[in-house]
């Protein structure tokens, strides 16, 4: 806490009643949102990339003669990230009788308080206001908050693509039993041969006058297309349709910039790219919309518009350390520089994309236009199941992830890999027969 009151003091406070008891000073109960004795990455000054991502790399809890490379499912904390959360915790326990619970800014728990302060960084990382975004457990819950919490009648449209995440469409599929709305999805794979122009096509042919809702993935989590997203939001309003956006691969992989999309709604997962605690979600609804979707889980304030997106994070009992955590993996990666881990990631997918063109046995599943290339590659060894090549890298200390069908394995490459690591993958790849 900012300043202790004595557990004596405290009560005699309370005995000389509720006007004395009011007239607390509120900074006596606001918490720190950051342990003072949590030691920080200090980036080498003037280095280079290589400099800056191998000293970044020791920052990581997993072995070094590990390669982890599975980001798209979830991100490696680094070392002041777990050290807030687990001394947070710490400090929780100890001080959970001082809190009397005048107000709800400061309370040991979260889903009551609304976070002003640390809803607007968190905001500013997506060209947001505070009001507009909410905290919530991951994307997918945020998905779930819109398309339960808008109102759709039998009918009413909702078209997607054949490459979205069960957490991003699982919500709009269950409208659909529930209520008889219709999920058009896109089968976008044919059309990326022609390139970002031929989707945006494919979109505009399944758009009718009964579509409400266009929703997508920014970047596809299967295979890391990224997706012409600001097209489809302007095609969007162009025919009267929301625009919500799935970036739970997005944020911390690339910068995002939700004003310059024209999104009406966007989530995100922190504890993927952004490397926060597990159970971390982003949830940003355009001020001019929220009054369009219900809440769906609520408590106190569900029915107040006048908090913004606040009525959206009222779940009940929270864990105040996770949040202090998502800070703190905020200011690992702010601290890094989020356009020079975006370029970083990038290079380590073309060098893998590069080395695998040479290896006749290797078979890209991610679009080869390079376009739609993310930090996230998805490829096949012919003859090999994804099971097989997954375990064959793993056998060499490489962490990737198996995919369905003859996809192969996808590999997640972010600022804890090396140029070195990807050229230990494409070793592995070149011996498979």
């Amino acid at each position: 806490m900012a300043e202790s009151v004595g557990r004596r003091d405290f009560l005699t406070r309370v005995a000389l009643g509720g006007a004395s008891a009011a007239f607390l000073p509120s900074v006596v109960w606001a918490r720190q949102f950051k342990p003072l004795d949590v030691p920080t990455f200090k980036v080498p000054a003037a280095a280079s990339d290589e400099a800056v991502f191998a000293a970044a790399r020791k920052e990581f809890l997993f072995p070094a003669d590990v390669t982890y490379g599975n980001t798209g499912t979830l991100g490696a904390s680094p070392r002041e990230v777990v050290a807030t959360l687990t001394r947070g915790t710490e400090r929780l326990e100890r001080e959970l009788p001082d809190w009397p619970y005048f107000q709800a800014d400061g309370e040991p728990l979260t889903g009551y308080q609304p976070l002003v302060d640390i809803r607007g960084r968190i905001a500013a990382l997506v060209n947001a206001s505070g009001d507009e975004v909410a905290l919530t457990t991951n994307a997918t819950m945020g998905m779930s908050f819109l398309a339960n919490g808008l109102d759709l009648a039998a009918g009413n449209e909702v078209v997607t693509t054949d490459q979205e995440h069960s957490g991003g469409i699982g919500g709009w599929q269950l409208r659909a039993k529930r209520h008889s709305i219709v999920v058009k999805q896109v089968p976008v794979l044919d059309a990326a041969t022609k390139g970002p122009e031929a989707i945006v096509a494919q979109f505009a042919e399944a758009i009718t006058p009964n579509t409400k809702v266009v929703m997508f993935s920014q970047i596809t989590s299967g295979l890391g297309m990224l997706l012409p997203a600001k097209a489809l939001c302007a095609l969007a309003h162009d025919r009267g349709a929301l625009a919500i956006v799935d970036g739970a691969q997005v944020l911390g992989q690339r910068r995002v910039d939700v004003k310059d999309l024209g999104c009406d709604a966007y989530v995100t997962s922190p504890h993927k790219w952004m490397l926060a605690p597990k159970g971390t979600g982003i949830l940003y609804i355009k001020r001019s919309v929220q009054a369009r979707f219900w809440n769906t889980l609520a408590s106190a304030a569900f029915d107040d518009d006048s908090t913004g997106a606040f009525r959206f994070m009222h779940y009940g009992t929270g864990s105040v350390p996770v949040v202090e955590a998502l800070v703190a993996a905020v200011d690992f990666m702010t601290g890094i520089g989020l356009e020079r881990i975006e370029r970083w990631d990038l290079a380590l997918a073309n060098r893998l994309r590069d080395g695998l063109a040479r290896i006749p046995q290797a078979r890209l599943s991610s679009p080869a236009d390079r376009r739609f290339a993310t930090a996230i590659t998805t490829f096949a060894v012919a003859g090999k199941t994804g099971r097989e090549l997954q375990d064959a890298l793993w056998a060499k200390k490489i962490r990737v992830r198996a995919q369905g069908g003859d996809r192969g394995v996808r590999l997640s490459a972010h600022l804890y890999v090396s140029p070195t690591d990807i050229d230990h993958v494409l070793e592995v790849v070149s011996t498979m027969k």
